[in-house]
């Protein structure tokens, strides 16, 4: 299985204004169930999930980002107002899990 999808998804563009392109991008990932096992929503749909994250940084994000640096991205994102979800089912120590909520 190729870990770069084969799927785009078309975003509609609202009108009067336009989508920032990092967003765009990052709407695409999440909506391509081809790399589901590597980003996708939660259950409930309110955030998403980075699974993998060194398989993603070094494969997806070249692909969509032009760059492999998963701390660019995270910067990116906090950029937007996104930022880590803390739970209690997270678990305890940082890098027992190799996910990311946002």
């Amino acid at each position: 299985m190729s870990l770069l999808p084969a799927l785009e998804m078309i975003i509609p563009q609202p009108s009067g204004g336009n989508i920032p392109a990092f967003l765009a991008k990052l709407w695409k990932m999440l909506n391509n169930p081809e790399i589901g096992h590597l980003i996708c929503w939660s259950e409930e749909g309110t955030s998403f999930i980075i699974k993998k994250q060194g398989v993603f940084a070094s494969s997806l994000l070249p692909y969509y980002y032009k760059h492999s640096n998963m701390t660019s991205f995270v910067r990116q994102l906090n950029m937007y107002d996104f930022h880590k979800v803390m739970n209690v089912d997270a678990g305890g120590l940082k890098g027992e899990r190799d996910e990311i909520e946002f």
